[in-house]
């Protein structure tokens, strides 16, 4: 079971004529009779929990019935009894989803687990800050991880983005995203799906990259790819690893 919770808020000074705005960190962790070691935190503002329910509305009017959601308003919003209220609200519209996987599925619910980290990720990468490229798209995986399945296609991209850092910044990411490499060819033993196995053929060659410039022996990636290739994939001239991922969720 998952559990959600609003665990603090802040008052963040918007960026240039940007506002200010109220930041709720969202913890999410796995509800059992052991405390869950390793919870993931994330920020939401009111925008992001508003397009979830209004996405979610549209296309389960029904099990959204039940969920009264705060209105947007002009002046007050950081009002604590305000916050409180929100706070109230977003928890029971986030409880909704942990119980309903249908609802977890949907592209509002993708969207709003993993966009703010991913296109954040996407700008640092752009302005060649790689390190905190990577540390967004660990904590977008930590997050996806906890919601859908290990072997779902949001959290099997999710952990291939961050394999594809291993190619930025002249090799100095490789030894940071090796335990995530490992994690990846682990988790695609396992895998069938067509589309997805378009992405293991990207991702076997950044592994041997990642391998070849550990000095790790990468001789069983090779077997691997050639198997491959015997089997009639292309395995040649593809697609790097994150334009690969790109690719994939832009075509589902």
């Amino acid at each position: 079971m998952l559990k959600f919770e609003i665990v603090s808020s802040r008052t963040v000074d918007g960026a240039d004529s940007e506002k200010k705005f109220v930041a709720y960190m969202l913890q999410v962790r796995q509800d059992s009779t052991v405390n869950d070691p390793d919870p993931a935190n994330v920020e939401r503002r009111y925008t992001h929990f508003c397009d979830l329910y209004n996405g979610l509305k549209k296309e389960f009017p029904k099990e959204l019935s039940a969920i009264s959601f705060p209105r947007k308003i002009v002046m007050g919003n950081f009002d604590p009894s305000i916050i409180s209220t929100r706070c109230t609200a977003f928890e029971s519209l986030l409880t909704l989803i942990s119980n309903e996987s249908r609802l977890r599925e949907s592209p509002a619910a993708i969207a709003f687990f993993q966009d703010v980290e991913l296109n954040e990720a996407r700008r640092k990468l752009d302005e060649g800050k790689y390190d905190q490229a990577l540390f967004l798209l660990e904590m977008s995986f930590k997050l996806l991880n906890k919601v859908y399945t290990d072997r779902s296609r949001v959290v099997l991209s999710a952990l291939c983005r961050v394999v594809a850092c291993a190619s930025c910044g002249e090799g100095n990411l490789a030894a940071p995203v090796e335990r995530w490499a490992q994690l990846a060819l682990r988790r695609y033993e396992a895998v069938s799906d067509s589309d997805l196995l378009l992405v293991y053929i990207p991702l076997l060659h950044s592994c041997i990259s990642i391998w070849e410039t550990l000095g790790r022996d990468k001789s069983k990636l090779v077997e691997e790819l050639n198997a491959m290739r015997k089997r009639g994939m292309k395995v040649d001239s593809v697609p790097g690893l994150m334009e690969a991922v790109d690719q994939l969720n832009g075509a589902a």
